[in-house]
C-alpha cells in the first residue's frame, strides 16, 4: 500500500506546483480517506487548499497533520494559513513554533518573517535574513526578504535583496518588478511605488485573485446549467411560472456569489477591485457574469409578462459558458510557489 500512496503524494505535489490545486485535493482526499493518519497527505491537502483561496480548510489540514506529529511542516502552512484569514498574532505563534521544531530548516524562517511583516519589521528582517542563510541557491528567502526589508524603510538592503533573487531566479517577476519600483530611490525612503503600508504579499494577492476566479467560475456554472434548464422548459412556449423559476435561479446565483465572498481570503475581499485592474481574465470573467445576470432579470420580467424571453436566457447561457472558459483559463496557469 505504500508505492500506491507514494505516488498519489506524488502526484499531488506535481499538480499543486502546476497551477492545479484543486486537481490535487481530488487526488488526496480519498488518499486520506483510506490513510487517515498519513500527516504528509495532510500537509500536502493543507498546501493544495492553500493555493485553491481555502484558507479555513487549508487551517483545518494543517492542524490535522501538526496532531499526527508533523515535525515542522503542518505550522508553517498553518502560519501561511493565518495570514489569509488576518490572524496574524497567531500566525506568528504557528511559525515560532515551527522555528523552534525545526530551527534549521529555511522555510520555518520565512514563514516566521511573513507572519511578522507589519508587525514587528526588525525582527521579520533577522528571521528573512536567518532564512536566506540557511536555503541553498533558493531564491523565494531574498524575494521575502526584499519585502520585509522594504516595509522596515530599508531600501538599500531591500534592493540587495531583490537582485541576489534575480541572480538565482532570473524568471523572478517579483523582484524583477520591485526592483524596477525601487528605481531611483536612496538612503532610507520607502519607493513610492510600493510604500510601507503593508500591502498585500505576493502568496496573498496570487490567492486572492485565485480565489475571485474560483467564485465567478462556480456562480457561472451555475448560471450556465440554470439558463440551460429554464429554456428546456420554456420550449416550445414559456409560462408566467418560468419567471419564477428565474427567480428562484437568481436567489441561488445570489447565495453562491455572497457565500463564496465572504470564504475568500481577507485580502480578495478588502480589494477586489485592484485584483480585477490587475487580471484581464477575471475582468473579463466578472464581466460576462454580471452581463448574464443582468440579462437573466430581464428575461424573468419579459417571461413575467409575454411569451416572449427564451432568446434572452440562450444569451444568458452563452455568457455564462464564456465567463466559466475564462475563469478557468485564469486558475490554470498560475504557479504556486
Amino acid at each position: 500500500m505504500v508505492e500506491p500512496i507514494t505516488a498519489a503524494l506524488r502526484r499531488a505535489a506535481e499538480l499543486t506546483a502546476a497551477g492545479q490545486p484543486l486537481a490535487a485535493v481530488a487526488v488526496l482526499r480519498p488518499v486520506l480517506a483510506e490513510n487517515p493518519d498519513n500527516s504528509e497527505a495532510w500537509c500536502r491537502l493543507s498546501a493544495a487548499c492553500l493555493d485553491a483561496g481555502h484558507a479555513d480548510e487549508s487551517l483545518d489540514a494543517a492542524k490535522r497533520a501538526i496532531t499526527l506529529g508533523e515535525r515542522s511542516w503542518g505550522h508553517r502552512l498553518a502560519s501561511l494559513a493565518l495570514i489569509e484569514l488576518g490572524r496574524r498574532e497567531e500566525a506568528v505563534i504557528s511559525a515560532r513554533e515551527a522555528v523552534r521544531r525545526d530551527p534549521e530548516e529555511w522555510r520555518s524562517h520565512v514563514a516566521l518573517a511573513e507572519a511578522l511583516d507589519g508587525m514587528n519589521p526588525a525582527e521579520a528582517v533577522q528571521a528573512a535574513r536567518r532564512g536566506a542563510e540557511l536555503s541553498n541557491g533558493v531564491a523565494r528567502p531574498y524575494e521575502v526578504l526584499g519585502d520585509v526589508a522594504l516595509h522596515a524603510h530599508d531600501v538599500a538592503a531591500a534592493r540587495e535583496a531583490y537582485r541576489r533573487a534575480l541572480v538565482i531566479d532570473p524568471t523572478s517577476d517579483h523582484a524583477r518588478t520591485s526592483l524596477r519600483g525601487l528605481a531611483g530611490t536612496v538612503g532610507s525612503t520607502p519607493a513610492p511605488a510600493l510604500p510601507a503600508a503593508q500591502p498585500p504579499p505576493p502568496r496573498s494577492r496570487r490567492t486572492s485573485r485565485r480565489a475571485l476566479l474560483l467564485i465567478v467560475r462556480r456562480v457561472a456554472g451555475w448560471q450556465a446549467v440554470g439558463s440551460f434548464v429554464l429554456i428546456l422548459a420554456g420550449i416550445p412556449s414559456p409560462s408566467h411560472v418560468l419567471a419564477w423559476a428565474g427567480v428562484l435561479l437568481l436567489v441561488l446565483l445570489a447565495y453562491l456569489g455572497v457565500r463564496g465572498w465572504f470564504a475568500a481570503p481577507a485580502p480578495a475581499r478588502v480589494a477586489p477591485v485592484a485584483l480585477v485592474r490587475a487580471s484581464p481574465v477575471l475582468a473579463g470573467a466578472c464581466a460576462l457574469t454580471a452581463l448574464g445576470l443582468v440579462l437573466l432579470v430581464l428575461a424573468c420580467v419579459t417571461i413575467a409578462v409575454s411569451a416572449w424571453g427564451l432568446g434572452l436566457l440562450v444569451t444568458v447561457a452563452v455568457c455564462s459558458l464564456l465567463a466559466s472558459g475564462l475563469a478557468t483559463l485564469g486558475i490554470r496557469p498560475v504557479r504556486a510557489r
